[in-house]
């Protein structure tokens, strides 16, 4: 079967409550929870990161990248069935959740020959609803000049309804917000192009907030699920029941 192009994607960050809730969350992360998402209708594939630790010691911080035929992924009866009933362990989870942050993305433009393990995420809010070209121009630039691997960027949608709204708290700004995702080889090279980019910012863009560093932890398809799509798979109890009091007490 041929793998659908994708068109849009849905951008999470999140935290835990606990670094001792880490192995538990790692666990129902790659195993149940990313792979029921991926094997719903309209879904392509799913990255996973880790932030690299500031101190150690911390409750980690992710970002998960599910590239989507089109937003209409989000809207069926599938994924709206997963939420509203999810499995004992994703309603365990849930109330674990930190620092959440779900921002779904019409793709504007990539660039790049391959991809990287290395991820740089940032945040941009312009005063047009439109990716800033110039921004644009000069992502395609850095990969042209092998500064970066690739170069991936979207905006975020305005009109449709999802049925997770970003955490209670998060305070609405003025101005259209648009995701930047930049992959390199090392951290290095990153933090300097995520600088470079902060520099070229103009009364037409800012970003929103700083650059988080990610690390790719796992990859999922669509197209590699056993099935590659159909039912929702079964829950994975064995593995929930490994943890029985969630290790987060």
């Amino acid at each position: 079967m041929t793998q659908p192009t994708a068109t849009a994607f849905l951008a999470l960050w999140n935290s835990v409550s606990s670094a001792r809730l880490q192995p538990e969350y790692e666990v129902w992360h790659t195993f149940e929870h990313v792979p029921e998402r991926v094997g719903l209708p309209g879904f392509v594939e799913a990255r996973r990161y880790r932030a690299h630790a500031d101190h150690p010691g911390e409750a980690p911080r992710y970002y998960t990248c599910y590239w989507l035929a089109s937003l209409a992924a989000l809207e069926t009866p599938q994924y709206r069935d997963v939420f509203t009933h999810p499995t004992p362990w994703s309603t365990r989870m849930r109330g674990e959740l930190r620092d959440f942050l779900r921002l779904p993305c019409t793709l504007q433009g990539t660039r790049g020959p391959s991809c990287a393990a290395q991820l740089a995420t940032l945040q941009l809010r312009s005063q047009a609803p439109d990716f800033p070209a110039a921004v644009a121009g000069w992502l395609r630039e850095q990969v042209q000049e092998a500064r970066l691997v690739r170069a991936s960027w979207g905006s975020v949608g305005a009109s449709a309804e999802f049925p997770l709204a970003n955490q209670v708290g998060v305070a609405a700004a003025a101005g259209h917000d648009h995701v930047v995702m930049l992959e390199g080889l090392d951290l290095t090279s990153l933090q300097q192009a995520a600088a470079a980019m902060a520099r070229t910012a103009s009364p037409d863009w800012q970003l929103a907030s700083p650059p988080a560093f990610f690390e790719l932890l796992s990859l999922v398809r669509q197209d590699e699920l056993d099935p590659p799509a159909g039912p929702r798979p079964a829950a994975r109890m064995d593995l929930y029941k490994a943890y029985p009091t969630g290790d987060n007490a």
